[in-house]
C-alpha cells in the first residue's frame, strides 16, 4: 500500500532515514539525507507513506529527463513520449518507482547523466563546453553517492568529455582541476556516514565510521565485493547475464525495444547530425560498459526465485539507456514520414499513436503494478508484534525479516520496548560500540557472537547467548537457526509461534501441547490476506511472504510430529502427539480449502499446499499401525487415500521435484494394503 513498506531493504532503509543511521553499503547518503528531509519537513502522511511518495516523484523526473532527451535529439514527441513510457510503466520501473527505494533515484541519475551528456555536446561555444563539464561532474559526483554502478556509466562518458576538452583546446591543468573539484563536491553527501557514526543516535546503523578503514570498507561494499550482489564464491558468466537481461526486457517491453534499439544507433551513425551520432554513440558506449563490466562481476548464478528478484532491479538503469536510444529510432523515423508526408496533423497524429501505446501499457501492466491492498509486509509485523511479551528480544537475520520489524518499530515508533536484533550486525565489532549502548543497555553481549558450539572468549555462541539473556528476557527469533548454530541442541528448542519461533529452555520440563494449544498465534486470512500467487511470481518478496504464511499452517503439525518420533518409552503421549499432529493438519486444511471454495482464497493455493496432503495421508498411515479399533482403522485408511490421491493429482500438474516419498505413494494408491507395512 502507498503507506505502507514493501519487502527488501525497503523497511531498513525507511528505519535508517528516520534516525539518519547508515544503511547497508554503500550507505546511499544521499538517498537518506533526502528521505530524512522528507520524513522530517513534509506534514502529512507516515514514514512509509513520505518515502513511497517521495520514489515516485523522483521516478516521474526520470520520465521526464527520458522525454526532454529524446525530444531535443529527433524533435519529435512521438519518440519522446514513447521512450518515456517505457521507463515508466513498464512493470520493473513502475514496481520499484513507488517503493521507498534507492533504485528510482539510481534511474533518475542515469537519465540525468544522459541528459547532460546531450547538453555538452549541443554547447558550441569553448565557456560553454567547460560550463556543461562542471555541471556533469557534479552530476555525476552526486550520481555516485546513490549507487555506484552509475561509475558505469560515468566511465566512459567522461573519456568523451576529456577527449572533447582536448578537442577544443580547453583542456589546461586549470580547467581540469575546476571540473575535477565539481565532481568531488558531487561526493559530499558521504559526510554522512562519519556525522551518523559520531553522535551514535541512530537506533539502526550499519559500521563505524569514525575510523577510515571503516568507512573504505562499507563505500567499496568490500564484506561482498565491489558490483558484486552477494557474498558467495559462485560466480556467473558474461553471456549468462547478458542473456537473462535480454530474457527480461524482451518480456517487460516486447523484443521490439531490442530492434529498435539497434535501428536507432544505425539510424543515428549513418543518417543522423553529428550531435545525434555523437550522443547516441556516448549512450552505446554506456551501456556497453555495463554489460561488460556489471555483467561479469554480478555473482548471482543461475537466478532463480528472489535471487532473480534481487539481479532484474540493477537492469534498470541500462534500462533507461536501452529506452532512450529505441525512441531515438522511433524519433527519426517519425520525423522522416513527417518530412516526406508533409502534413501539419502528423505531429499530432504521431503524439496520439504514442499516447495510445502508453496507454495499452498501462492497462496492460495495471493488475501487476497496483498495490493499493500490498500490506502484507505491514501485516506481517502487525500479526507479531502485538503478540510478543513486554521487554521481548526478537532475533533476526536477514531482509524478510528484519528489516519490516525495523521499519515497524523505528519508523512508526511500534512497540519499541521490542529489542529487533539482527544476528549479522552481532557478529560485528562496531554492533556493541554504536547500536547496542543506543538500543539495548540491559541485554548482555558476552563478547563477539560467533555461531556454532564454541564458546571461548571474547566469542559466544547462541547457548550462551540465551544463558545470560533468558531468565531476564522473552526471546524469540524470527529466522531459522543458523546451520552453525548448535551449541543449544538438549538445552534449549526453539518452538514454532506464528511465522517465529519461541526459545524455550528444556530443563524447565515445557509442555508442548499446552504451548500449541495456548500459545500459538493464528494467522486469520480475513484479517492477514494471503498474497495471490497468480499476481506474485518466485522472484518477489511477498511470493515468499505467501509461502512463509502458508508454512505456518504446517509448522506446529510437522514440530509435534517430531516430538512424537522420540517418544520411544511413552506409547500412550507418543500417539496422543500423533494424533494432536493429524488433528492439526486436518483443521488447518479445512479452513484453507473452505476459503479457497468460498472464492476467498485463490484455488491455485493447492498447489503450495500439496505438501500438506502428503503429511495428512503419512500421519494416518502412523495412527493406522497404531491402532487396533477397526472402524478407525478403516476411517484411517479412507483418509489416507484421499489425501494422497489428492497429492499425486496436484503434483502431476506442476514441474516440482519428486520427493524421496513419490514411489511409495504410487504403490500404496495402486494396492492400498496397509496391513503389510513397515511404518517408519
Amino acid at each position: 500500500g502507498i503507506n505502507a513498506e514493501y519487502g527488501g531493504d525497503s523497511g531498513e532503509l525507511m528505519a535508517t532515514a528516520k534516525d539518519f543511521g547508515v544503511s547497508h553499503p554503500p550507505g546511499y547518503p544521499l538517498f537518506t539525507t533526502m528521505a530524512a528531509l522528507m520524513i522530517n519537513l513534509f506534514p502529512f502522511g507516515n514514514t512509509a507513506w513520505k518515502l513511497n511518495l517521495m520514489s515516485s516523484l523522483i521516478g516521474a523526473g526520470t520520465n521526464v529527463l527520458v522525454y526532454l532527451n529524446v525530444k531535443r535529439l529527433t524533435k519529435s514527441d512521438g519518440g519522446a513520449v514513447l521512450a518515456s513510457g517505457w521507463c515508466g510503466f513498464s512493470r520493473i520501473f513502475w514496481m520499484w518507482n513507488i517503493q521507498g527505494e534507492v533504485f528510482s533515484l539510481s534511474n533518475f541519475f542515469a537519465a540525468l547523466i544522459m541528459y547532460v551528456a546531450w547538453r555538452f555536446s549541443n554547447a558550441e561555444t569553448k565557456s560553454g563546453k567547460l560550463a556543461e563539464a562542471k555541471i556533469g561532474a557534479l552530476v555525476c559526483g552526486l550520481a555516485l553517492t546513490n549507487q555506484h554502478t552509475s561509475v558505469l556509466f560515468i566511465a566512459p562518458t567522461a573519456l568523451w568529455v576529456l577527449y572533447t576538452l582536448i578537442a577544443w583546446d580547453v583542456a589546461q591543468v586549470e580547467n581540469l582541476l575546476r571540473v575535477g573539484l565539481h565532481g568531488l563536491a558531487g561526493l559530499i553527501p558521504y559526510i554522512q556516514l562519519p556525522i551518523s557514526s559520531f553522535f551514535f543516535k541512530a537506533r539502526v546503523s550499519w559500521g563505524d565510521h569514525r575510523l577510515f578503514s571503516d568507512f573504505k570498507k562499507h563505500l567499496l561494499r568490500e564484506d561482498f565485493g565491489t558490483f558484486r550482489l552477494v557474498s558467495s564464491s559462485e560466480q556467473s558468466t558474461l553471456w549468462d547475464n547478458v542473456m537473462v537481461y535480454f530474457n527480461d526486457t524482451s518480456n517487460e517491453m516486447t523484443v521490439a525495444v531490442w530492434v529498435l534499439f539497434a535501428v536507432g544507433v544505425v539510424m543515428a551513425v549513418v543518417m543522423g547530425t553529428r550531435q545525434q551520432r555523437e550522443t547516441t554513440l556516448v549512450y552505446l558506449a554506456m551501456i556497453s560498459t555495463y554489460f561488460a563490466v556489471f555483467g561479469s562481476l554480478a555473482n548471482i548464478k543461475n537466478p532463480s526465485g528472489i535471487f532473480h528478484g534481487v539481479l532484474e532491479r540493477f537492469w534498470l538503469q541500462p534500462s533507461v539507456c536501452l529506452s532512450t536510444i529505441a525512441g531515438i529510432a522511433v524519433g527519426l523515423i517519425l520525423t522522416k514520414i513527417k518530412e516526406r508526408l508533409n502534413c501539419p496533423a502528423a505531429r499530432f497524429i504521431f503524439l496520439a499513436l504514442a499516447a495510445a501505446a502508453i496507454a495499452y501499457q498501462v492497462q496492460h501492466n495495471w493488475d501487476d503494478c497496483n498495490e493499493n491492498d500490498n500490506y502484507y509486509f505491514w501485516h506481517y509485523s502487525r500479526h507479531i508484534l502485538p503478540k510478543l511479551p513486554r521487554r521481548s528480544i526478537l532475533l533476526t537475520s536477514g531482509d524478510f525479516s528484519t528489516n519490516t520489524f525495523r521499519y515497524h518499530t523505528i519508523g512508526e515508533e511500534y512497540r519499541t520496548d521490542v529489542m529487533v536484533m539482527d544476528m549479522q550486525f552481532m557478529q560485528a565489532y562496531w554492533f556493541y560500540i554504536c547500536l547496542m549502548p543506543v538500543n539495548w543497555p540491559d541485554v548482555s553481549f558476552p563478547g563477539l557472537y560467533k555461531p556454532g558450539r564454541a564458546s571461548e572468549y571474547p566469542f559466544y555462541n547462541l547457548k550462551t547467548f540465551l544463558d545470560h539473556n533468558y531468565h531476564r528476557f522473552p526471546v524469540y527469533m524470527c529466522v531459522s537457526v543458523p546451520d552453525a548454530e548448535d551449541s543449544i541442541e538438549g538445552v534449549y528448542e526453539a518452538w514454532p509461534f506464528g511465522m517465529c519461533k519461541k526459545f524455550v529452555r528444556l530443563s524447565d520440563n515445557p509442555d508442548p501441547l499446552k504451548h500449541l494449544d495456548n500459545d500459538m498465534p493464528w494467522i486469520d486470512l480475513d484479517e492477514y490476506p494471503l498474497p495471490d500467487p497468480d499476481r506474485y511470481e518466485p522472484q518477489t518478496w511477498e511470493y515468499t511472504m505467501m509461502m512463509s504464511m502458508l508454512e505456518t499452517y504446517t509448522k506446529p503439525s510437522i514440530f509435534i510430529w517430531g516430538k512424537a518420533n522420540h517418544l520411544r518409552d511413552n506409547p500412550s503421549l507418543r500417539k496422543q502427539y500423533y494424533q494432536k499432529a493429524y488433528d492439526m493438519l486436518v483443521s488447518n486444511r479445512k479452513y484453507l480449502f473452505e476459503r479457497m471454495e468460498s472464492g476467498k482464497l485463490n484455488p491455485n493455493v493447492k498447489y503450495y499446499v500439496s505438501p500438506m496432503e502428503k503429511q495428512i495421508g503419512h500421519l494416518a498411515l502412523i495412527l493406522y499401525s497404531m491402532s487396533s479399533d477397526g472402524r478407525e482403522k478403516a476411517a484411517l485408511k479412507e483418509a489416507l487415500v484421499f489425501h494422497w490421491s489428492n497429492y499425486v493429482a496436484w503434483q502431476r500438474d506442476t514441474i516440482a521435484p519428486r520427493d524421496n516419498m513419490w514411489d511409495t505413494i504410487q504403490a500404496l494408491l495402486a494396492k492400498p494394503d496397509l496391513d503389510h507395512i513397515r511404518v517408519t
